[in-house]
């Protein structure tokens, strides 16, 4: 499979609440080495499958924005359950828990509680978003991505800027996709080393505390409404994510914690 094909395909499931690129990264062979690539600066292998990325991103994102905007109840609850089975790849591989590893998932649950502002899909103004918080969601989204296990568009739900950038891509918002582009380049070279050391050091106690941020920040999803539609799409997007994150173990860092 081509560097072109893998990238749309790797756009593509980022978009996905959930979906670990990281993990996705590990399942086409590319983990590694991709990673001491970027972390020495040598890009340029990797060009076209960057052109796939954001072909894939631009790819999903419309097809998500234009669901949110005329489906919104059965879209968040197909994303709901994508969310909810990442907590399978996020804990995998982790020691069971014990009274600190559960004090840190509950810290986790009322940080995502208390961060998420309003429902993703309900009142969307793109025009308004801060620059800064653009850069910052990049940054911390792009580089979290990268950590195999980990769903770097929960990051982005958590800032409530998943539904905003979805609706930029599609309306083209050039100057909110520029910074958070920019943000993105700076997670990937100035945070992955970071996120990455923290996370070989401390991986139990992060990876219990991001559980713990996706079952807090899941409220921001939630549909308003119950019928059969939404029971099954959530389903649907709960198995997707449940099976895919089964095929590749992303315990690459190993670590205490």
């Amino acid at each position: 499979m081509g560097l072109v094909i893998q990238g749309i395909i790797l756009g593509f499931i980022m978009v996905l609440p959930g979906m670990s690129g990281g993990t996705v990264f590990l399942i086409f062979g590319l983990y590694e080495q991709m990673v001491k690539d970027l972390l020495r600066l040598h890009l340029r292998p990797y060009l076209p499958l960057a052109g796939g990325i954001l072909a894939g991103i631009l790819g999903g994102g419309f097809t998500f924005a234009f669901f949110f905007e005329n489906h919104r109840d059965p879209t968040v609850a197909f994303l709901l359950g994508c969310l909810l089975a990442s907590i399978k790849a996020v804990l995998r591989d982790c020691p069971k828990g014990n009274k600190k590893r559960f004090v840190t998932m509950v810290l986790g649950v009322i940080f995502g509680l208390l961060m998420v502002a309003e429902p993703l899909g309900g009142s969307i103004e793109t025009e308004n978003v801060s620059w800064w918080l653009l850069m910052i969601g990049g940054a911390f989204s792009s580089a979290a991505m990268i950590i195999p296990g980990i769903p770097g568009s929960s990051v982005l739900i958590l800032l409530g800027l998943y539904d905003t950038m979805l609706f930029s891509i599609k309306e083209l918002q050039l100057s909110n996709l520029l910074f958070f582009g920019i943000g993105s380049l700076l997670g990937i070279f100035l945070l992955l080393n970071l996120l990455g050391r923290l996370y070989e050091k401390y991986r139990a106690l992060v990876s219990y505390f991001f559980a713990g941020l996706i079952l807090g920040s899941s409220r921001a999803i939630m549909p308003s409404g119950v019928n059969p539609l939404v029971i099954f799409l959530f389903a649907a997007g709960f198995l997707l994510v449940w099976v895919w994150s089964g095929k590749e173990s992303p315990n690459v860092l190993n670590s205490e914690g």
